[in-house]
């Protein structure tokens, strides 16, 4: 498992550019549900967390206190971690970080999409507030060694700031509003019935059609501008509207929804919004 702070990125090579290496951690991701890919990040999130709740204690003690090390053996079972002077300390977190790779995410490694998980880890806000909660522990403990240091739950939860937040069933919203644009441009795109579609538009964004016209079905500039035109439309009414539009397509949900977009470009016909929108979500390559 990755170390550093942008320890996704710097794990592959070093050629790929930044596209690249997008594109190869979307076709890996796509081995897997977005669902069980996203159950996956969680879990790497928390062990490489819990990796720094140790590493800032043992920055500041120098050794391992016994409230560390019982949650050690109990997080790592078979870690082979017995007297606390028997481990390099300055290695200790990364080799709990290499422990966990080769025995807690089986599944992902044997399935070729640990790399995914580690990739989409790193994009997730929780990885660079848990860095910063690493650096300002450090720092406020040793200005002033604590009597008593917060257990890993407390750690990690202190680490996440709730005022960045998106309530999930505004951030589902926004997704299904991302989704229903996608739908529509396929629509637009295989040539489907005009009067069903502006019909369709008319119920989730009634003064759309008012200024923005249905563009030809092989002009791809116009389509992608109509698409991300009624994007704005329909994300227009939250609140702080940019970010959660911005929270919505760093979903690994939306990034499913849209490599099911692309996959669907050549298709025939193409079935109502919710239909689609299930078939989106279980969306798998099975390579």
């Amino acid at each position: 498992m990755g170390v550093g702070k942008n320890e996704s990125s710097r794990s592959n090579r070093g050629s790929d550019s930044q596209t690249e290496l997008s594109d190869r951690m979307l076709q890996q991701s796509l081995r897997v549900s977005w669902r069980r890919l996203a159950a996956e990040v969680d879990r790497v999130l928390e062990f490489r967390a819990f990796s720094l709740w140790t590493r800032a204690i043992l920055e500041i003690e120098g050794a391992i206190p016994d409230a560390v090390l019982a949650a050690i053996k109990q997080r790592f079972p078979g870690f082979g971690l017995g007297k606390k002077g028997n481990h390099n300390l300055g290695s200790l977190w990364t080799d709990l970080l290499a422990w966990s790779e080769q025995f807690v995410f089986t599944e992902s490694k044997a399935g070729g999409w640990i790399e995914a998980a580690h990739y989409y880890s790193g994009m997730d806000p929780r990885s660079e507030q848990t860095w910063q909660h690493l650096e300002r522990s450090v720092g406020e403990w040793s200005e002033q060694r604590p009597t008593h240091y917060p257990d890993f739950t407390e750690w990690w939860k202190a680490a996440k700031a709730p005022c960045l937040e998106i309530p999930p069933a505004t951030l589902d919203k926004a997704i299904e509003a991302i989704a229903f644009s996608c739908w529509v441009v396929l629509l637009v795109a295989v040539g489907d019935q005009e009067s069903f579609l502006q019909g369709e538009i008319e119920k989730r964004c009634p003064s759309f059609l008012a200024n923005c016209t249905i563009p030809p079905t092989n002009d791809v500039d116009a389509l992608a501008r109509f698409r991300s035109a009624m994007e704005y439309s329909l994300l227009a009414g939250h609140e702080d509207s940019q970010r959660v539009k911005a929270a919505a397509m760093n979903h690994l949900r939306t990034i499913r929804i849209t490599a099911y977009f692309d996959a669907c470009l050549n298709h025939v016909q193409i079935p109502p919004f919710q239909v689609w929108l299930h078939h989106a979500d279980e969306f798998v390559v099975n390579r």
